[in-house]
């Protein structure tokens, strides 16, 4: 466990080989935590390389009137992190609420 950490328990996954390996991180490094706050105020965008999504996500831009994408993955990326770390997660989302006055 990394020194001077203090906070939660925090599960972490790892794509080991094409499978998933569970860890545990025992405390939430309160530091880290703090900068990616600041970093998400600050920045909240997010940028990925998927050729197979981007042409999925672009055919259904064309095809469904009002589609977003950016709506789409936040919901998805969002579902699989609050399923993959819930504690971080809700955390995560108290202090962001907080931080911007109860904004997304």
């Amino acid at each position: 466990m990394p020194q001077g950490t203090k906070g939660g328990n925090v599960d972490v996954n790892e794509r080991v080989g094409g499978r998933m390996r569970s860890g545990r991180v025992e405390r939430v490094d309160e530091k880290l935590f703090r900068e990616a706050v600041r970093r998400a105020l600050s920045q909240p965008r997010l940028a990925f390389y998927s050729p197979v999504a981007s042409c999925v996500l672009n055919y259904w831009k064309s095809a469904v009137p009002r589609f977003s994408i950016s709506e789409f993955l936040a919901k998805v990326v969002e579902r699989e992190i609050a399923r993959a770390w819930p504690r971080l997660y809700e955390r995560a989302e108290r202090e962001l609420r907080k931080k911007s006055g109860g904004r997304r």
